[in-house]
């Protein structure tokens, strides 16, 4: 149970409901363009910018931005993620408030940017599609059914100068059919993996039941693992995210031609891989939104429901966690 808010924390959680649910402003047009020099010091601006950014990012980041201006085309970012949601989470296969934070979150980041780019910006979240099974045993369906929220989530929180794509590499490989195929004839070819590798292997693999404490058995581990590594290097992948026109954001620290930003703005962990909720902090007198990862830590949370234009997506999304 939950102790009754307060007249502050009420007020506070009705307009952080509004700010993340409510149908979003567009950037207004700027009267004057900004200079490319400008704009790529706004998209590695602090606190969006989680870690530093290296030479080849950086001249990257220029190179890409001084294209666009040049152009008049809008600032293309690419997120390449996993395409589905944690299978032990609780509202799995549907998506929860962690990815609510996160697109409203990748909204306030665009924003700024679009603010001083008349054509505005777009951002495509990529993954792959119809190899989860093969890869870590998550049913195929259980990844359509995410995407499909996902999908509605960003028709919902788009407008015309910050636009939200979704991308399935596996179009780019003929299908899901042909891209399981490619990878398939690879696999035997893969090295060992990292202990990284494996321990992520090891979360993500599907096994028995979300309640079961026994872990997966090793030879399945390195198998989805050694998948993982597989897939990571598809040439489609790396082209569209790294290759292209795009700018490729990462919620994790040294990718190459990346930049790391946050998940929401407490967190830079994986959302598909997280529970959203929202935590009171009396010293600034707001809900700050965070992600958890571990059971222990999502079963604490208390449940409050709420009314708002995105509850049809997820049922998730009917009841809000809440940290008084």
């Amino acid at each position: 149970m939950i102790a009754p808010l307060s007249t502050a924390q009420a007020d506070a959680l009705e307009s952080t409901m509004a700010k993340s649910t409510s149908p979003p402003q567009d950037a207004p047009i700027p009267s004057t363009p900004a200079q490319a020099e400008a704009i790529v010091q706004c998209i590695a601006a602090r606190p969006w910018r989680r870690s530093a950014v290296d030479r080849a990012t950086a001249a990257d980041t220029a190179a890409k931005v001084n294209r666009a201006v040049a152009a008049g085309e809008p600032i293309e970012f690419s997120l390449p993620f996993g395409g589905y949601r944690g299978w032990h989470l609780p509202s799995a296969p549907d998506l929860d408030w962690a990815e609510v934070f996160w697109i409203d979150y990748l909204r306030s980041f665009g924003l700024r940017i679009a603010a001083l780019h008349p054509p505005g910006v777009r951002i495509s979240l990529s993954y792959v599609g119809g190899v989860m099974g093969w890869m870590n045993h998550l049913p195929e369906e259980d990844q359509d059914r995410y995407i499909d929220g996902l999908e509605r989530l960003l028709a919902m929180r788009s407008t015309p100068r910050l636009d939200f794509q979704l991308v399935d590499h596996a179009e780019a490989e003929g299908g899901r059919a042909a891209v399981l195929a490619l990878l398939q004839a690879r696999e035997a070819a893969q090295p060992p993996p990292s202990q990284a590798e494996l321990d992520r292997a090891r979360r993500n693999l599907v096994w028995g039941d979300r309640r079961e404490a026994a872990p997966p058995p090793e030879a399945l581990v390195l198998q989805s693992a050694r998948r993982c590594a597989v897939l990571m290097q598809l040439e489609s992948r790396r082209t569209f995210n790294k290759y292209g026109p795009r700018l490729q954001l990462s919620h994790g620290r040294g990718a190459s031609l990346s930049l790391h930003i946050g998940s929401c703005r407490s967190a830079i962990a994986q959302p598909w891989v997280s529970v959203g909720f929202l935590q009171w902090c009396p010293q600034q007198g707001e809900w700050i939104e965070r992600l958890a990862t571990g059971r222990a830590a999502w079963e604490q949370r208390a449940l409050v429901s709420v009314e708002h234009p995105l509850s049809a997506i997820s049922p998730a999304l009917s009841d809000i966690p809440l940290v008084p």
